[in-house]
């Protein structure tokens, strides 16, 4: 039996973020932690289409300091829209 939910999109691509004045002087380490924390934000945002997986192979998390930018090779799912728009009327937004 065929399913009635529509199917979602979902992919690969790479992501790109700027480099802020106060991440310029961050460590690698201490960038790739603020992606995480980056990706799990945009996660819970009800007005970013995408869920987004962080990437966990080498070479897929690229800082590049000369373009002030950090590149980010990422697996991504289109939202359903059920997780998208305004928030549920008595939502609590956990930390």
């Amino acid at each position: 039996m065929p399913s009635k939910t529509p199917s979602r999109p979902e992919g690969e691509k790479w992501f790109e973020w700027p480099l802020t004045p106060a991440s310029v002087g961050m460590t690698s380490a201490e960038l790739i932690g603020e992606l995480y924390e980056t990706i799990s934000a945009l996660n819970r945002d009800r007005g970013w289409n995408l869920t987004m997986v962080a990437p966990a192979r080498f070479g897929e998390v690229v800082i590049d300091r000369e373009a002030g930018c950090l590149r980010a090779k990422c697996a991504w799912k289109a939202k359903d829209p059920s997780q998208l728009g305004p928030e549920p009327a008595g939502y609590v937004r956990g930390k």
